[in-house]
């Protein structure tokens, strides 16, 4: 996580030493990673629109097996490789979604290290003043030490005489824009503001505000355009949906309690991934999608079954051969339950093992891995 906080950071570095101002550098921050992240989100994008193709098959599917979901399974997954759907596409894109956030968060608690390039020690031997002068002062900050960056940032400006013992180093904060808009995004929120409702502190709390409407538009456009595309699936998601719609809610707890630079970065990163999702579904539509539909069928076939719809099909085969019906459908194996078969337990276990050890042959053959060696069974 901290390389992707310092790849990040260097990236908010470059873009300051160009435009000074800690605001529109977040903004232009924000479309770099959005451009970085475009290739997936597209991929994404297009693995849903896909899908949304199969809902007529899918329902059909649901209807037959409507009573025999463990075969619903089966059939779903055998029809998502022979459309080439690659079910576990989306897993990617929310673990990457989830690393830039934490990496985007650090960048903000952290704006001595990533965006003024200050070493460590210079960091800790301004806090150390800063705890030493405010101790002498009967002050208390509770944040000095969860966000002690953002703590002596404030101190600089305020009141430099504390870091007098440190050559430059007032010089070089105090230089550090992070206004925007008249308003500190170094900032964080109260809503009991120690000099009162001045226009930085509504808009200190505004922002989170704002952040989480940005969030729940984006969220009731794209669940209306999933349940338009894709009722099916949109139903399906069930106790999720609410987890949705409850997830800005999350955005609005935490902007409250951090600086606002954050917020500032999710109502940006909202907002154009809203114009960007717009745009794609008007892309990915039509004749065009059945074009792209088509392509990305063959890719994906000749990439072959991806490692999820493999594990399915072996464990599919694996109960289809204890359950004695074997891979051809014929049913002729004998079936040994307990207690009736006469064998003892280490036959019976030798009898599953040697089926088990079948459907993993056939499975390896059949997508040209190497076969298992025989196993010695000749224990107890």
């Amino acid at each position: 996580m901290n390389l992707i906080a310092k790849l990040l950071g260097w990236v908010m570095y470059v873009i300051y030493k160009v435009i000074p101002s800690y605001g529109i550098a977040i903004i232009l921050f924000t479309i770099v990673v959005k451009l970085l992240t475009l290739p997936n989100t597209y991929k994404m994008q297009v693995n849903s629109a896909r899908q949304g193709l199969l809902a007529p098959k899918l329902e059909k599917l649901r209807k037959s097996f409507a009573n025999n979901p463990q075969r619903f399974q089966e059939e779903q997954n055998k029809l998502y490789q022979e459309e080439g759907i690659n079910q576990t596409a989306g897993c990617l894109g929310s673990i990457l979604t989830m690393v830039l956030l934490l990496g985007v968060y650090q960048v903000v608690m952290r704006p001595l290290t990533f965006v003024l390039r200050l070493v460590p020690d210079q960091i800790t031997e301004a806090k150390d003043l800063l705890v030493n002068w405010l101790e002498t002062q009967n002050i208390t900050e509770k944040y000095i030490n969860g966000r002690p960056e953002l703590i002596i940032l404030k101190y600089a400006k305020t009141n430099p005489e504390v870091f007098s013992s440190m050559s430059g180093f007032t010089d070089k904060l105090s230089g550090f824009n992070n206004n925007f808009l008249g308003f500190d995004l170094a900032g964080v929120p109260s809503l009991h503001p120690e000099n009162g409702w001045s226009f930085t502190a509504i808009m200190l709390v505004l922002l989170p505000v704002l952040a989480t409407i940005a969030q729940l538009v984006m969220t009731v456009i794209t669940q209306a355009h999933s349940k338009k595309t894709n009722p099916a699936a949109a139903q399906q998601m069930g106790g999720m949906n609410l987890m949705l719609y409850l997830s800005p809610l999350m955005t609005l707890w935490i902007g409250m309690s951090v600086p606002a630079g954050m917020s500032f970065y999710w109502l940006v990163n909202s907002v154009i991934s809203l114009i960007v999702q717009l745009l794609l579904y008007k892309y990915l539509s039509g004749e065009r999608l059945v074009k792209i539909n088509e392509r990305e069928k063959q890719k994906q076939i000749a990439k072959g079954p991806t490692w999820m719809q493999r594990m399915m099909e072996q464990s599919a085969q694996m109960q289809a051969e204890q359950n004695g019906t074997g891979a051809a459908g014929t049913g002729n194996r004998t079936r040994y339950a307990d207690g009736d078969d006469g064998m003892s337990r280490k036959e019976r276990a030798e009898y599953e093992k040697t089926l088990i050890e079948a459907a993993r042959k056939r499975a390896a053959l059949k997508y040209g891995d190497d076969v298992p060696a025989e196993q010695s069974s000749d224990q107890d």
